[in-house]
């Protein structure tokens, strides 16, 4: 699959309305490699671009039954046991698509089908008896899905830069919304940081019939299930062996070659562990290799290529090509970002196609489900150190947070970190859980915006966002399962799977696959001990312990070190700013783009100007990267890439019904 969109109603004729059809899908991933198919009813189009994985001649969307239409962004990766399932009703199959398996469900089951899907997608389906559209989306967010009110219609995209075509329509950004994400690295609830865009929310699906939408429905939220955990770490490992095999075991059903990702670190190598448990032949293996030595992992990756035997290709990436590449990769991160770290997975991915593989399995959603942020060993830090506030012996433990960062074991730090941390004492354990002091890194943007907008820091806004997200039975939980649920809400969802996940893999025709992000995966672990994800401060410790004798000891023992490329020094060569990044960091574009106080880019600018230091600390990094990939969105929003489709690669349907 590779992308969808949609028009119902709104105040254009048949033919205008497959104008406006076609000009979305021209948008699409670069109209997908395999071909792009739209449906024209009298108030109903969809497009679809293909990424052929399954039943590569018969898959073909949009995709009709005698009363539905659909068109599917993702993976069904049950379909098989569904189909049969179906079969046993009497439902005819024409194709082994999961495509048909999908429609064929929503057919019999309704909408209670997407219960039974697991999988990734984001799905419209037009009932053409009622005049009903139902739109909806996965449990975690995998799949991007956004909404457009226009012009007295309603326009439907898995991609934000569809909309850009639209007649009449120019995507700007709300103010509030981008500061929101400035200081959570996303926003909350369905908004988006444009102007009259929403986001359909993960796990939920939404009815709109020719007047508008009619209603909103959660089909799955995290942590409703009430499990129960394990009573020995034996016992969990157990429970997670079977579920993360047969996790993989359904992330490699394809029609097409199956590769992996491998970082260095434990969770990608986790799965090509199992991957190699299910595939007997060698297969094929990628990874980052970085110029720069602090930022570099390729002895682990060569430790885990030996243990494995896969046939693996490394790309060296230096300061330059993340500096040459980061315009490309915000027009599909199509939001501002923090960091560089999407840039090598965006290059990546075009090595990986041009080596004949559509599907990679990857390991994001290991970090929120078994606790491998520092968010949580902070959370347990200030937990423990607020039972007694007046100790001097508790806070001692903050040399111990960061041990890959060398300005936490130095002694003359300590009393500023001290003083940073007991500021949060008071309020750690509020709805924002450890979002508290992600926010508080960032609060330093407020100063950054253009005067001409009153942003600031308020803290208990945020809070009142945050508590119309949770569920009821979110003050039942502990303090790292609150912390577990704001990061899939947030991070996870809205910021990792596009600017690493999902939107840098599709850019090149490849499709990642999550096996951690299994809803059984999830639902079971989200109710295991604590101290079986994170013991002391020793972060997903039931993943190492469970697969030690599998990995090398190299992999095993490493000090976890989050996935990072270099930042600030990829854009500043020989002494200044590169020749792209200058340009928009310039005073006259910080003016025309109107986002940002030119004055204090300026100074932020001229810091650097004036030489790196040896160390470069988060605030820095993230303040030039947010700033750079903003006016770069901006930019974007502004210039929309025209891209002619070829009529012969079209499969067009029309419905005169």
């Amino acid at each position: 699959m590779c992308g969808v969109a949609g028009i119902l109603a709104g105040g254009l004729d048949g033919s205008s309305r497959e104008r406006a059809i076609c000009s979305m899908v021209s948008t699409l991933n670069h109209r997908g490699p395999d071909g792009w198919g739209i449906y024209c009813g009298v108030e109903m189009a969809l497009g679809h671009t293909r990424l052929s994985i399954v039943d590569l001649q018969g898959g073909h969307q949009p995709m009709m039954s005698d009363r539905y239409v659909i068109s599917y962004n993702g993976e069904i990766y049950n379909h098989i046991e569904l189909r049969e399932d179906l079969e046993k009703k009497g439902v005819v199959f024409s194709t082994t698509s999961d495509t048909e398996v999908a429609l064929k469900a929503f057919e019999v089951y309704g909408a209670e089908a997407f219960s039974l899907f697991n999988g990734q997608f984001a799905m419209l389906i037009w009932d053409r008896r009622e005049k009903e559209l139902v739109v909806a989306r996965d449990r975690y967010g995998i799949r991007p899905l956004y909404v457009l009110e226009h012009e007295g219609g309603w326009y439907f995209s898995s991609e934000i830069k569809a909309f850009d075509t639209l007649s009449g329509y120019r995507r700007t950004m709300d103010m509030q919304a981008l500061f929101e994400h400035a200081l959570l690295w996303n926003t909350m609830g369905d908004s988006t940081v444009y102007n009259k865009i929403r986001s359909v929310s993960a796990g939920t699906y939404e009815r709109f019939t020719t007047q508008g939408r009619a209603s909103v429905h959660r089909y799955y939220e995290i942590g409703e299930s009430c499990g129960v955990s394990p009573a020995t770490l034996e016992e969990a490992g157990e429970a997670l062996e079977e579920l993360l095999l047969d996790s993989v075991r359904l992330r490699l059903r394809s029609d097409v070659p199956v590769g992996a990702y491998l970082s260095g670190g434990i969770d990608s190598s986790v799965i090509t562990h199992l991957t190699s448990l299910w595939n007997r032949d060698r297969f094929k293996t990628f990874s980052v290799a970085f110029e720069d030595a602090e930022f570099d992992e390729s002895f682990f990756q060569k430790e885990m290529v030996s243990r494995i035997n896969s046939d693996h290709l490394a790309l060296e990436v230096g300061y330059r090509h993340i500096d040459e590449h980061f315009l490309d990769a915000v027009y599909h991160f199509e939001r501002p970002v923090f960091r560089t770290a999407g840039v090598p997975l965006f290059m990546l991915s075009e090595k990986v196609r041009e080596n004949g593989i559509k599907v990679v399995l990857t390991g994001e959603g290991a970090d929120e489900i078994l606790c491998g942020y520092d968010s949580f060993k902070e959370l347990k830090l200030l937990e423990f150190w607020g039972r007694d506030p007046a100790s001097k012996m508790r806070p001692l433990l903050i040399k111990k947070l960061y041990p890959h960062l060398r300005h936490y074991s130095n002694p003359r730090q300590y009393g500023l970190m001290k003083m940073y941390y007991e500021g949060f004492l008071k309020e750690y354990d509020n709805e924002l859980s450890g979002l508290n002091i992600r926010a508080g890194n960032n609060r330093i943007l407020s100063n950054y915006f253009h005067k001409d907008y009153p942003l600031t820091f308020e803290k208990d806004r945020l809070i009142e966002t945050a508590r119309q997200v949770v569920p009821d039975n979110f003050s039942t939980w502990t303090l790292l399962q609150k912390n577990q649920f704001m990061e899939m809400k947030t991070l996870l969802s809205g910021y990792l799977l596009s600017s690493q996940g999902d939107r840098m893999s599709l850019a090149h025709g490849v499709e990642g696959r999550y096996p951690f992000l299994d809803h059984r995966v999830v639902e079971a672990l989200f109710y295991f001990k604590d101290r079986f994800k994170l013991r002391g401060f020793s972060q997903k410790y039931l993943l190492g312990k469970t697969y030690g004798r599998h990995l090398p000891d190299a992999i095993i023992n490493r000090p976890k070190k989050p996935y990072t490329a270099p930042d600030l020094k990829s854009f500043f060569h020989g002494g200044g700013l590169s020749e792209q990044a200058a340009h928009f960091l310039s005073e006259d574009v910080v003016r025309e783009y109107g986002v940002f106080d030119e004055t204090m880019v300026g100074r932020l600018v001229a810091k650097f100007n004036r030489g790196m230091p040896a160390e470069v600390g988060y605030r820095d990094n993230m303040l030039i990267t947010f700033i750079l990939s903003c006016q770069m969105t901006h930019h974007w929003a502004r210039n929309p890439k025209k891209d002619p489709l070829d009529p012969a690669a079209m499969t067009v349907r029309i419905d005169d019904r």
